[in-house]
């Protein structure tokens, strides 16, 4: 192996890429990153104050209320409401259908009964035999 090969061997393509390309390659990349960094910490400041005002009490602007029907006026009484409506109907006895003979009974009867007598069977349906 002669000096010739050996160098050749060592040597790199000179051709393959320009030192200049990849000096503004890396400047680009630095500067569109802080360039990306500088707005994202504006508009992070720019929501902080925001959120910041409105929790003081200040808002951003008069608060509109939305457009009618307004069908919730209070969520949590209406919530509070209906739970009470539930509880009232799963906690007493009442009619749901008179004319069928359709009675409602406490839960916690119902489950004593179940617990003594077992599920009842199936109801058939009309006009059906085995």
């Amino acid at each position: 192996m002669n000096s010739r090969e050996h160098n050749n061997r060592r040597a790199h393509e000179l051709t393959d890429w320009n030192l200049k390309w990849v000096l503004w390659g890396a400047i680009t990349l630095v500067l569109s990153v802080a360039i990306m960094l500088s707005v994202s910490w504006w508009v992070f400041r720019k929501f902080q104050n925001v959120a910041a005002s409105r929790q003081m009490g200040t808002a951003v602007g008069p608060a509109i209320p939305p457009p009618e029907p307004r069908l919730q006026v209070s969520q949590d009484a209406e919530w509070i409401a209906t739970l009470q409506k539930e509880q009232a109907i799963l906690h007493s006895y009442g009619w749901v259908d008179r004319s069928k003979g359709l009675i409602r009974i406490p839960i916690d009867r119902q489950m004593q009964i179940i617990a003594e007598r077992g599920f009842p069977p199936p109801a058939q349906s009309r006009g059906q035999t085995k």
